[in-house]
């Protein structure tokens, strides 16, 4: 079996790349990075390193797919999409491997298999509030969906699936792409028996008792938007339609009023609104 690993960057952390990169080549994986940066990092990587860069940053999923089909091409059986901030470790990998494959034997109709992700802000595990995970007798969770860092995905199902949609650039790729895999009958597995530790957001800021996720405020005008978008779509899960239109506005009186860079975050909601009713996709653009 060839493995490979796909590193998606903006703006990365040089040592944290560095250590993920090294202890994916000790453990036998081709590393495979696609830069959405400005400028190039091309010069702080390893020769071995397959190097794509994307100074117009087309969006995560244009980038994605970019290393999806180099891995497919080069002849790998499975590729493991990462983000530049998680931490990988030498027995996760390890893990990783091994479960992936034994995932597959024990169900061929395969589409995504993930890690238990942990928070890098508290170091618990991150679970899903509404979605219930079925488990089994292998260890293995049955779930909905999961997020793209540490997914591993059996590259010969693209032919059936297709690749990531380039159209909603950043927020909900990941989700988007295991429910049009659930559609056609495919299944999503994460691991009980892989842990990685994982940064999602920014920061993290207790409000009136609980604790929300902070962003920058650029990302609301793709949550906003791409919300819109997918809540149209047959195939995209009713309790996670119901969700987000409870969501959205508490997210809208949190972010517009107690976060800094409160006028900016109301303009990238209002945006998202206005784009997501118009339909409109791609990169976020400035009326």
């Amino acid at each position: 079996m060839k493995f490979a690993a796909i590193i998606i960057l903006f703006h990365p952390e040089r040592q944290i790349l560095l250590n993920n990169i090294r202890l994916l080549e000790e453990g036998g994986w081709q590393v495979m990075v696609v830069d959405n940066s400005p400028l190039s990092h091309q010069d702080w990587l390893p020769p071995s390193v397959e190097f794509r860069h994307c100074p117009e940053n087309a969006g995560i999923a244009h980038a994605q797919n970019i290393g999806l089909l180099l891995a497919k091409q080069q002849g790998h059986d499975y590729a493991m999409l990462l983000d530049q901030d998680s931490q990988l470790s030498e027995p996760l990998l390890r893990t990783v491997k091994q479960r992936v494959v034994e995932a597959q034997s024990h169900y061929p109709e395969l589409a995504a298999y993930g890690p238990t992700i942990v928070s890098e802000f508290d170091g618990q595990v991150v679970s899903a509030k509404v979605q219930r995970s079925v488990p089994d007798e292998h260890g293995f969770l049955h779930r909905r969906q999961i997020i793209a860092s540490g997914k591993v995905i059996p590259l010969a199902v693209l032919t059936d699936i297709g690749l990531m949609e380039k159209a909603l650039f950043i927020d909900g790729v990941d989700h988007e792409w295991c429910w049009r895999a659930s559609r056609k009958g495919y299944r999503i597995i994460s691991d009980t028996h892989a842990l990685l530790r994982h940064k999602q957001g920014e920061a993290r800021k207790r409000i009136m008792g609980m604790t929300f996720k902070v962003g920058s405020p650029v990302r609301l005008y793709y949550q906003y938007r791409n919300i819109l978008i997918l809540w149209r779509r047959s195939y995209v899960p009713l309790y996670w339609k119901i969700r987000n239109s409870v969501a959205l506005p508490i997210r809208w009186v949190i972010n517009g009023w107690f976060l800094e860079q409160r006028e900016e975050r109301r303009r990238y909601m209002r945006q998202g609104l206005t784009d997501g009713l118009r339909k409109r996709t791609g990169r976020y653009k400035a009326d």
